[in-house]
């Protein structure tokens, strides 16, 4: 690695050597830096305005400490020409600071952007049996710890090339005049990063806390108030009002001690930087007395000079003091972007290292409309350390119905995970049709027809519900809703709603019992006509022996003249035609049965 990224890394604070999430790309960091630079310049050209005040008045101060007479027309011509100089500098260091500004805004929204993307990615690319936060933390991940990396990129970064320009620059300039308030700039500067990372350790690891707390109490919040009727039903309310009220407290604490740390890093700041610009305007004020003749080149200070001097000490201490101001960002920012580095991995951590394509390419779009082969070749899957199959080998022909038995834990979520491109096998392939399935993720998903043992129903109407089944919901009748309503055996339940197809249900299908749940889930498998692989997991775990006889009649009619794999340990549907592989002997020969 070169040094300049081991560099850029070190700055960034990623001393882990880990993958993390936020991180701005080449072309982000370019213009980041070109931020700084911009900002550094417009603050250097400060030494030239400086010069030109300090010289316009000092030239004043000396006529007149001399007592000679000044012309009228000289002055004002001359004034005027300075002033237009002073003028012209002060417009192109506006220009300077503006573009600087608007540049680093504008990149740190474009990766705010780009890290919700990913993660909302992450979220997609999961399977949907893994483990994922609730969505009370995952809406705070995404939302709140997002935005803090705005401050971060925009306000931090680009105080890099200002600290590392304009300090050097000011102080070069004071030496030429003045060793000795070169001196006090140097002795002075340094103190303020020395101390501000010294609380800003403390500043991190009370964001860290805070931020975690800030996702707790969301999810907290969100978690009561979807589950305020059950509360209600087992006189858990006031236990849950005192549950939030102490979340709340513990926040409050939080933000407290944040704030105290916050106050403290100003205090600091405020204290050195006022400190160095006293001892600059005492020395200068001693010599101009006449009090002090050391700290020169030779000649003593003069109006122009110390006045050049104490104009320039403020500027140099104000990079320093943006620095320092900025380092709440840089706590809360990097505290933010660890903890959405987690999340992703958590999220992702069910998948196995392969790479997996981002696009499709060029796949017909009708390769799915009938029925096709599913071949595992030579398979393995991982799952964090645990290998779940090895080398695993299976075909399942066109027009197959196959049941993937087994005991809980066996890996027969797996394997239909690892069709739909949710795991990525270690080794092998798996072709569906003459194609590998890793290639065409996004079709393959958009093609097949799917019921899983916890099927999501939105907020809504049961036909918006359905109509998510569907690419164009709005060339879609209510007849062909209620054909595939009949397939799925769930005609009579939406019947017997109070409004049909346009009652409102709740947000996971609330209103609903788990069997009425799954049998609309079922219909709206079912929209897929034109599907000709079927996949289904679980599909009547939970369900008592009626509502359980609705669905298998459903998945025989949906499994009719489509490939069907369909996972389950149900003896009733096992007990359908069919062949059955025993999933958990699949380590190494597999069994094969044939149901007739």
């Amino acid at each position: 690695m070169k040094r300049k990224e081991r560099s850029e890394i070190a700055l960034e604070g990623e001393t882990k050597g880990i993958e993390a999430i936020g991180l701005p790309q080449a072309a982000e960091r370019k213009s980041l830096r070109d931020a700084g630079v911009r900002l550094a310049l417009s603050d250097l050209l400060w030494i030239a305005q400086a010069g030109l005040v300090a010289f316009v008045l000092g030239t004043i101060l000396d006529q007149l400490h001399v007592g000679e007479a000044i012309q009228a027309a000289d002055l004002s011509g001359f004034v005027l020409m300075c002033a237009v100089a002073i003028a012209g500098v002060a417009c192109l260091r506006s220009w300077l600071q503006f573009s600087g500004l608007n540049e680093a805004r504008r990149t740190a929204i474009l990766i705010r952007q780009r890290t919700r993307k990913e993660l909302l990615g992450a979220a997609t690319q999961s399977s949907p049996v893994a483990s994922f936060p609730s969505s009370g933390a995952f809406a705070a991940h995404v939302s709140e710890q997002v935005d803090l990396l705005g401050p971060y990129y925009s306000n931090f970064h680009p105080q890099f090339a200002r600290l590392k320009l304009v300090p050097i620059g000011i102080l070069i300039a004071t030496l030429c005049y003045s060793w000795m308030a070169g001196l006090i700039l140097i002795i002075c500067g340094p103190l303020i990063p020395v101390f501000m990372a010294l609380i800003g350790m403390r500043a991190k690891a009370a964001s860290e806390r805070q931020q975690e707390e800030l996702t707790r109490l969301s999810g907290l919040l969100l978690d009561r108030v979807r589950g305020l009727e059950t509360l209600t039903l087992f006189g858990a309310v006031g236990r849950t009002k005192a549950d939030v009220a102490e979340a709340g407290e513990r926040f409050r604490t939080g933000t407290m001690r944040v704030l105290k740390i916050a106050f403290l890093s100003s205090t600091v700041l405020e204290l050195f930087s006022a400190l160095g610009i006293a001892f600059s305007a005492v020395y200068v004020g001693f010599s101009l007395l006449g009090d002090l003749q050391i700290g020169t080149w030779g000649a003593p200070l003069g109006y122009t000079s110390g006045l050049f001097i104490l104009l320039l000490a403020p500027e140099f201490f104000a990079p320093l003091r943006a620095y320092a101001a900025a380092y709440h960002d840089r706590a809360a920012g990097l505290a933010a972007r660890e903890k959405l580095t987690a999340l992703s991995r958590k999220i992702d951590n069910g998948a196995s290292e392969a790479p997996v394509p981002v696009g499709d390419g060029a796949v017909d779009q009708f390769w799915l409309a009938r029925p096709v082969s599913v071949c595992f070749q030579n398979v393995t899957v991982s799952l964090g350390e645990r290998a779940v199959f090895e080398g695993l080998d299976i075909s399942i022909e066109p027009g197959e119905t196959v049941f993937l038995e087994g005991p809980s834990g066996s890996g027969k979520t797996t394997l239909l995970d690892c069709l739909l491109g949710f795991h990525r096998p270690c080794e092998g392939k798996v072709v569906i049709g003459e194609m590998d399935a890793s290639a065409c993720v996004q079709t393959l998903r958009q093609g097949v027809m799917w019921l899983g043992q916890a099927p999501r129903l939105f907020h809504g109407s049961v036909k918006a519900n359905l109509l998510r089944a569907v690419q164009d919901p709005d060339q879609t009748s209510d007849d062909a809703l209620w054909v595939a309503l009949r397939l799925a055996g769930a005609a009579d339940l939406v019947r017997r709603l109070p409004h049909g197809l346009s009652t409102q249900i709740g947000e996971d299908g609330f209103g609903l019992s788990v069997g009425e749940i799954r049998r609309v889930a079922l219909a709206r498998a079912a929209l897929r006509q034109g599907a000709g692989l079927f996949l289904a997991d679980e599909p009547t775990a939970g369900l008592d022996e009626e509502t359980a006889g609705d669905v298998i009649e459903g998945l025989k009619s949906l499994s009719a003249n489509r490939t069907a794999i369909i996972a389950t340990h149900d003896p009733r549907l096992l007990a359908l035609p069919g062949r059955r592989i025993d999933v958990g002997q699949l380590s190494g020969a597999f069994r094969k049965e044939a149901v007739s």
